[in-house]
């Protein structure tokens, strides 16, 4: 018989989600990386001793929820040899990581001799080894994409197992960095045993899992009750990206059937493209993450700080085998979480978006991440530079404009920025510009984020790009309910007077000293018809110059002074009567 009284479960629960942020800022203070010291490219939480998520706050979609595959490998591959004191690291995609540049830390918890909890914290790594160094580049094979990890016992008795690490760190290219970072990573699991060691301390085991069976069958109820008020029925979606990183000019397409019935809903993308030759397979693990992550967002704020493993038993996720977002082993992943997950996420928007109009989510602008790696001549050493500041922002929300300056769609915006201050501090290159374009943006009753201008130069020796997380340049994201797609990204080199065009940025190519890199983001995806806009906020947006005159008056159908920016109302009343 379970007898949790209100308080002790509420402390309890808002305790746990508490541990969670207390993992988040320690690795964050801690960390070298600059993808978890600024860009807060994380993803942790707490498991159960069976490896259901009892507190999966906001992180790396991708990575998310698909934690809890390298837990349950953990009870599988070690079963009877799980000790305390214990840490496992891996970043292969069959054991549950997303791609290899991916590691994931999981330690058990233990409490009286008896095993309680699992923590995990994975982050994506400056460097794994493989062909080249960084990430997102198109390799022969997985061994050439990275070192790969399977789950591997890295600490015993608390006392990391220097022969295996020694192995790892010999075959990365930036040993001492990653020393730093598995001890920060392994360090902000260690802070969370303590913590949650202090509140079985005070409650005691029992009652601390009874409070925890309580908040799984609450959450339950209460998703199961937010799906009941959506409309039954089937909803088809589709989403493309430009390539595959191997083959050009030849889109991959991600299809979902939503169907919903009564309390539960079912995500279907088994009609998706097949698995491809190139670098954007993702693991099924990936896509369920994917999926569920979107998914939560329409089920109301309230509800956002509370997901377990309850949250997730009214869905159902599908996919055929051998399908790119349910890859097999030997798939390339390297773009996995950046473009293909991107496309997942996109499709579930859309098909989610039809089912409830009211609540409808546009994508957002296409993912600019430039990813140069080149020789630092103040550190004397390699640097891998990723920035995501080129990328636009957010899609608009039924009733809200897109948000500004968001990173890609694959991190649902928990995935920040950095400073150009920052970048420039940090690696050998002088950003230029840094600004909002004019009529960048998908367009509708509720505008994109706005596009992007973002201009840098290369003030080190040859540098080369992989390729990076780069999509948009010939797809779009698909606005929503009559809203306008998301314009398409560009890109160009000026090396003197010359102009050089990226066409395939997938492809690698090289940029020499004083180059400037040139990239041109779309901006997000609309929501509703861009001739419903309210005419006042077309103007601001005009004042603003993020809109000209033109589209004010050809897209959004609000004719406007050409001095004095006044709405001519009786012209403009005209002009949406007619395409009404």
């Amino acid at each position: 018989m379970r007898n949790v009284d209100p308080i002790t479960l509420s402390t309890t629960w808002h305790y746990l989600q508490r541990v969670c942020r207390e993992m988040r800022q320690t690795a964050e203070r801690t960390a070298a990386n600059v993808l978890v010291a600024t860009l807060h490219d994380l993803a942790y939480g707490i498991w159960d001793k069976d490896g259901r998520p009892v507190a999966i706050p906001e992180g790396f979609p991708p990575r998310l929820i698909a934690s809890t595959v390298p837990i349950k490998r953990v009870l599988e591959k070690f079963v009877g040899d799980i000790h305390p004191g214990d840490q496992f690291l891996t970043n292969y995609p069959p054991d549950g990581a997303i791609h290899l540049h991916d590691w994931v830390f999981v330690r058990p918890i233990f409490y009286r001799d008896e095993l309680v909890f699992f923590v995990c914290m994975g982050t994506h790594v400056a460097d794994n080894g493989g062909a080249e160094p960084g990430s997102h580049f198109l390799a022969h094979d997985p061994i050439g994409e990275g070192l790969n990890i399977p789950l591997t016992r890295i600490v015993r008795n608390d006392q990391i197992c220097s022969d295996v690490a020694d192995l790892i760190l010999a075959n990365n290219r930036l040993p001492e960095l990653m020393r730093r970072e598995m001890a920060c990573l392994m360090g902000s699991n260690a802070i969370a045993e303590r913590r949650l060691i202090e509140l079985l301390d005070r409650y005691g085991r029992d009652v601390v899992y009874d409070c925890i069976e309580e908040m799984i069958e609450r959450t339950e109820s209460a998703v199961r009750n937010e799906i009941r008020k959506w409309p039954d029925g089937t909803y088809r979606a589709e989403a493309q990206t430009d390539d595959d990183g191997a083959t050009m000019d030849v889109p991959i397409t991600v299809r979902v059937t939503l169907t919903i019935a009564n309390d539960e809903a079912t995500f279907d993308f088994s009609e998706s493209d097949r698995q491809v030759k190139g670098m954007i397979n993702s693991f099924i693990h990936q896509t369920e993450s994917n999926t569920l992550c979107t998914a939560f967002l329409f089920l109301g704020a309230a509800l956002a700080p509370y997901h377990n493993a309850g949250s997730l038993r009214p869905f159902r996720i599908i996919a055929k085998p051998g399908t790119f977002v349910s890859a097999q082993p030997g798939a390339l992943t390297a773009a996995a979480p950046a473009v293909g997950g991107g496309v997942v996420i996109e499709a579930v928007l859309s098909a989610l978006s039809q089912a409830l109009p009211d609540r409808a989510i546009a994508p957002y602008s296409r993912l600019m991440g430039p990813l140069f790696v080149g020789h630092h001549p103040k550190a004397d050493g390699l640097y891998v530079y990723t920035s995501f500041c080129a990328t636009a922002g957010a899609g608009a929300v039924a009733g809200f404009d897109g948000y500004q300056c968001a990173t890609d769609i694959g991190t649902l915006g928990v995935v920040g920025k950095s400073d150009a201050e920052d970048e420039m501090a940090r690696f050998p290159w002088e950003v230029l510009r840094y600004e909002y374009r004019t009529d960048a943006h998908g367009a509708g009753k509720w505008r994109g984020a706005p596009g992007l201008i973002w201009e840098a130069v290369n003030e080190s020796g040859p540098v080369k790009s992989h390729g990076g997380p780069w999509s948009g340049f010939t797809t779009k994201a698909q606005g929503q309910q009559g809203g306008f797609p998301s314009p398409n990204n560009a890109a160009h080199v000026l090396r003197g007077d010359q102009k050089i065009i990226i066409e395939h940025p997938h492809i690698a190519w090289t940029m020499q000293e004083g180059d400037h890199l040139i990239c041109l983001a779309g901006g997000g995806a609309g929501v509703g018809p861009p001739a419903q806009r309210n005419p006042e906020m077309v103007r601001e947006d005009v004042r603003n110059g993020l809109v000209s005159l033109a589209w004010a008056r050809d897209i959004y159908k609000v004719v406007l002074d050409s001095k004095t920016f006044e709405i001519d109302e009786e012209a403009t009343r005209a002009l949406r009567a007619s395409v009404a």
